[in-house]
C-alpha cells in the first residue's frame, strides 16, 4: 500500500540557541487569519450543532474556566487577569505538567509573543491527563573531565497515575529537591535557577497535594513574572466543558467509522515512514467481542488507573465500559436529541468518573474548536500529521495547520569541542591504512619524500624496506588489474588481502597514533553528549541565559 499523503520528519535543531520554526514566523500571522475562516465557514455539524457555533462555546468555555471559575492552574499569587475576547485570536499550546526542557517552554513564550502581535490571548493547556511516569530529574555532575550524570528524585515512586490524581508522598524528598540538584550540579553550573525557583515550587505545594499542578503554578508564575503573559488551562477542565461533552458524544456515536478512519490514518502514516510497529507511532484502536476500542481514557475517583473507553451501540443507547470494572450507557432519544446523553456525561463527574481524551483527540479539540493557531513541539508535530489524516477523513476537512516550534539551550559548561568531520576523517584513514597501504607507502617506496619531510610517526625506509615495499604495491596493483571471473576470483582475494598484509609493517606507527587520537576523540565525544545534551530541565540553566533565550527568541529564529 502506498502512502496518500505526505509527512515531514521534523527534527530538533542541534546547534546552542538555535530555533525552528515553520512556517516561519512572519507567515503566522496570515496562516492564522486563513485557518479560522476555514474553521467558520465549514458545513460541519457536531451533533447537530454547526462547527462555528459549538467553537464558539468552547472558546467561551475555555475562556470562563481560565478567568472566572476556580482554576487549578492559577493561584493567588498569580496574576490571571487578562482581558480576553473570545471573538479575538487564540493562540494555544500544551504540554505535561513535568520538568520541561528550555526548547519545550518556548512554545509558551512564542504563544504569547504571537498572539500579542495578532491582537489575541495565548492559552497553555496543562495535559494533565497523561501518565506521571517519572519522579526524579536526570542531573549532570562531577568534573568536565570525569562528568557523569545522577537521576535526583523529588517524590516516590508510585504506580504510573495521571497527573490530575497523582499526589506528592514524600514531603521530604519534594522539600529538598532543589538544594540536593543544587549541590550536584555545582561543580558544572554553580548558579542555577532552581536554587531560587523551587522555593516557590514548595510554597505552591502548600495549595494543592497535586504534585504536577505545584509545578505548573510556579514555572507559569515565573513566566508572567519575567514579563510573558498568557493563560494556563487544565485539560481536565477542558474535557469537562458541555461543548466537550458534545464533541465526545459525537465521536462515540460513530465508533465503528472514527475507528477506521483512525486505524486508517496510523496506517497511512506508519507506510510512508517505513514503521514496522503497531506501536508507533501510536497503537490501533482494537475490536474485542463487539465492543470498539475508542480514543479516550476512563478511570474512577476510587480507582485511578487510566483505561481504555470501549462503545458499544444498543436499541437503548451507546453502552460503555472499561472491560474491566466499570459501565455505563449514554441514552439514546428521538430526534437527534442529544440533551440527556451529554447531561449524563456532565453527572459522571459528579460521580467521580473521568472521561478524558486521548493525544490524537486532544490536539484534534484544541485546534478544531479552541484555537486560531495551535503550536507544537517536536514530537507532537511529528504525530499530529496523523490528525490532520484522520479529520479529514472523518469531517471531511483539513484542519488549520500548526506551527512547529522548538529550540536549543545547552548548560553554559566549557569544554573542549569535537568535530564529528574530524571522527570522520580518522575513522577513514584507519580504513584506508587497511585497505589502501599504498597510497602512503608508494610515496616512500619510490623515495619522493626526503628525509625531512617524514612524519616523525613514520618509519623511513631502507633500501631493502623500500624493495619489499614496492614488490607488495606492484602485486596489489597486478592483481587489481586482472579482471575478476569465477576461476579467479578467490585466488586474486587473498594475493590483494596478502598485499595489504605485508605493508602493515611500515604503517604500524602512524597506525597506532591514529587509534590513540581517534579513542581520544570517541572518548570526548560521549563526555560533550552528556555535557551538551537538549534534555536537561529549564532550571538547571542559569536564570539571566534562561531567560534570556526565551524572551529573545526571535532573535535565533532563520
Amino acid at each position: 500500500m502506498k502512502a496518500t499523503r505526505r509527512y515531514r520528519s521534523y527534527r530538533a535543531p542541534q546547534a546552542d540557541r538555535q530555533i525552528l520554526c515553520e512556517p516561519p514566523w512572519p507567515a503566522l500571522s496570515d496562516r492564522r487569519a486563513d485557518g479560522r475562516h476555514v474553521l467558520e465557514s465549514s458545513a460541519v455539524e457536531i451533533q447537530g450543532i454547526p462547527l462555528a457555533e459549538l467553537r464558539r462555546d468552547a472558546r467561551r468555555a475555555l475562556i470562563v474556566h481560565a478567568q472566572h471559575d476556580p482554576n487549578p492552574c492559577a493561584d493567588a499569587s498569580t496574576d490571571t487577569n487578562i482581558e480576553v475576547d473570545e471573538n479575538k485570536p487564540l493562540i494555544i499550546t500544551g504540554h505535561q505538567p513535568e520538568f520541561m526542557h528550555p526548547g519545550v517552554w518556548l512554545k509558551n513564550f512564542a504563544a504569547a509573543q504571537l498572539a500579542q502581535e495578532v491582537g489575541g490571548t495565548s492559552v497553555s493547556l496543562i495535559i494533565d491527563n497523561d501518565l506521571c511516569r517519572a519522579t526524579s530529574i536526570r542531573v549532570p555532575t562531577g568534573s568536565v573531565e570525569q562528568p557523569r550524570a545522577v537521576n535526583i528524585p523529588f517524590d516516590q515512586r508510585q504506580p504510573d497515575t495521571p497527573y490530575e490524581e497523582r499526589r506528592i508522598f514524600d514531603r521530604s524528598l519534594w522539600n529538598s529537591f532543589g538544594d540536593r540538584v543544587t549541590q550536584a550540579l555545582a561543580p558544572l553550573v554553580p548558579d542555577p535557577l532552581i536554587a531560587e525557583w523551587w522555593p516557590e515550587v514548595v510554597k505552591s505545594s502548600e495549595s494543592t497535594e497535586l504534585l504536577g499542578l505545584a509545578i505548573a503554578r510556579a514555572r507559569h508564575r515565573l513566566q508572567m513574572n519575567w514579563g510573558s503573559h498568557s493563560l494556563e488551562v487544565a485539560q481536565s477542565q477542558v474535557c469537562q466543558a458541555p461543548p466537550f461533552h458534545r464533541f465526545a458524544l459525537h465521536l462515540l456515536s460513530a465508533a465503528p467509522r472514527l475507528r477506521q478512519s483512525y486505524n486508517h490514518a496510523l496506517a497511512d502514516y506508519r507506510q510512508a515512514h517505513n514503521l514496522r510497529s503497531a506501536a508507533q507511532p501510536l497503537p490501533d484502536l482494537s475490536e474485542v467481542e463487539g465492543w470498539i476500542e475508542t480514543p479516550f481514557w476512563i478511570w474512577t475517583q476510587e480507582n485511578p488507573t487510566r483505561r481504555a473507553l470501549f462503545a458499544q451501540s444498543s436499541p437503548q443507547g451507546i453502552l460503555l465500559s472499561d472491560r474491566l470494572h466499570w459501565q455505563d450507557a449514554l441514552p439514546r432519544t428521538s430526534g437527534g436529541d442529544s440533551r440527556l446523553a451529554i447531561q449524563r456525561l456532565a453527572e459522571w463527574h459528579q460521580q467521580g468518573v473521568k472521561l478524558r481524551s486521548r493525544a490524537l483527540i486532544t490536539t484534534l479539540y484544541a485546534r478544531l474548536l479552541l484555537a486560531d493557531m495551535f503550536i507544537h513541539g517536536i514530537g507532537g508535530a511529528n504525530y499530529d500529521q496523523v490528525t490532520d489524516s484522520l479529520c479529514q477523513s472523518f469531517y471531511g476537512i483539513i484542519p488549520p495547520a500548526f506551527v512547529t516550534l522548538s529550540g536549543t539551550l545547552r548548560l553554559p559548561i566549557e569544554h573542549q569541542s569535537v568535530s564529528s568531520a574530524r571522527l570522520s576523517e580518522l575513522r577513514q584513514t584507519l580504513r584506508e591504512l587497511h585497505y589502501h597501504p599504498e597510497s602512503l607507502l608508494s610515496q616512500l617506496a619510490l623515495d619522493q619524500l626526503a628525509p625531512d619531510q617524514l612524519a616523525p610517526d613514520q618509519l623511513a625506509l631502507d633500501p631493502a624496506g623500500q624493495l619489499q615495499v614496492a614488490s607488495w604495491i606492484a602485486q596489489k596493483k597486478r592483481w587489481i588489474k586482472i579482471a575478476k571471473d569465477s576461476a579467479n576470483a578467490a585466488e586474486r582475494h587473498v594475493q590483494i588481502v596478502a598485499a595489504n598484509e605485508g605493508m602493515q609493517p611500515w604503517l604500524e606507527p602512524l597506525r597506532k597514533k591514529v587509534e590513540n587520537e581517534l579513542a581520544a576523540t570517541v572518548a570526548q565525544t560521549r563526555r560533550n553528549q552528556l555535557l551538551e545534551s537538549r534534555e536537561y530541565p529549564f532550571c538547571l540553566f542559569p536564570r539571566d541565559l534562561l531567560r534570556k533565550f526565551l524572551l529573545d527568541f526571535r532573535r535565533h529564529i532563520p
